[in-house]
């Protein structure tokens, strides 16, 4: 088991930077969605390090926040947005950077306006960018804009595509070797869905496996580097929180069957950690008892192990 573990959260995200640092999370919603932390934590292939000594300080982007988006650019981890307490601004439009040691904010000359329950992520055809889709923005509509965060210049572009994916939120994401991978959210009349797009860093394109998940919302996906699939946990139809792994080799979904599993979960985090060359799942709210979690997984394109 680990020694040292972040606080129970959701909604939050994680993410490695570069292709051998330590996954930095910046932790959301504890232990419910009233409660929004700042709190910035490191994983070094075996524990948690929490980068401040207190439980609400200036240890990341205030105000704390959930449901914001976090991605590597090529140089650092991005932040964007999120949902604060209403009497704080509500809906956040704000962008931030990790380097390593510490968060800068930063001012972009354009930048999205605020939402949250969007998703970002990168992949190499991307080269030193980050690319965000759809959200609820504040304007109290779901939208599905494509932006662009360079890492190099430090701004953000709206991007064009020919096609794009309706509007969503609750939708996961994740950036593989050439192209990045989208799957399922729910639309504007609440309806969960369970389409699988491509984005090559040019246009969005519709999918069609024989095999799918089921519609679903809040589920995790990260791209397995040592398996060269991509890997999604969880999610919840109208009615449970799935406990169930499925991977895409790019063309197909095949239902993992693995002898040990996380509870279903919802809004959890998860990425690839080159560090033990696995994927790192942690926290989501859990359908064993519809409360945040704190326990920290790892899958090693068999099973899942409780660290």
């Amino acid at each position: 088991m680990t020694t040292h573990t972040p606080l129970r959260c959701a909604n939050s995200f994680m993410v490695q930077r570069g292709s051998s640092e330590v996954v930095l999370m910046d932790t959301g919603a504890y232990p419910s969605v009233s409660n929004f932390l700042n709190e910035t934590w490191t994983w070094n292939g075996t524990d948690w390090t929490n980068t401040g000594t207190t439980l609400i300080d200036a240890n990341g982007p205030l105000p704390g926040r959930i449901n914001h988006v976090m991605a590597y650019d090529g140089y650092n981890v991005m932040l964007f947005g999120g949902q604060a307490d209403s009497s704080l601004g509500g809906y956040l439009r704000d962008t931030w950077t990790w380097g390593g040691s510490s968060w800068v904010r930063k001012s972009p000359t354009t930048s999205p306006f605020g939402r949250h329950l969007a998703e970002a992520c990168r992949s190499t055809t991307t080269a030193l960018n980050a690319t965000m889709f759809g959200g609820y923005g504040g304007n109290a509509k779901l939208v599905n804009e494509t932006w662009k965060w360079d890492g190099y210049l430090q701004n953000w572009t709206q991007q064009s595509p020919a096609t794009s994916p309706p509007a969503r939120i609750g939708h996961c994401m994740a950036g593989g070797p050439t192209f990045l991978v989208m799957f399922g959210g729910s639309n504007s009349a609440g309806e969960c869905k369970n389409d699988t797009w491509k984005y090559d860093g040019t246009t969005w394109t519709l999918q069609a496996p024989a095999t799918s998940p089921s519609s679903r919302i809040g589920a995790s996906m990260a791209y397995d580097a040592t398996n060269n699939v991509w890997v999604l946990f969880g999610g919840m139809n109208e009615y449970y929180r799935l406990p169930e792994t499925w991977t895409y080799n790019g063309t197909t979904w095949t239902q993992a069957a693995p002898a040990t599993s996380p509870p279903g979960l919802t809004w959890s985090q998860m990425c690839w950690d080159s560090q033990s060359g696995r994927v790192l799942l942690f926290g989501g709210f859990s359908a064993t008892d519809n409360y945040a979690s704190a326990q920290t997984w790892s899958w090693n394109g068999t099973t899942w192990a409780l660290l």
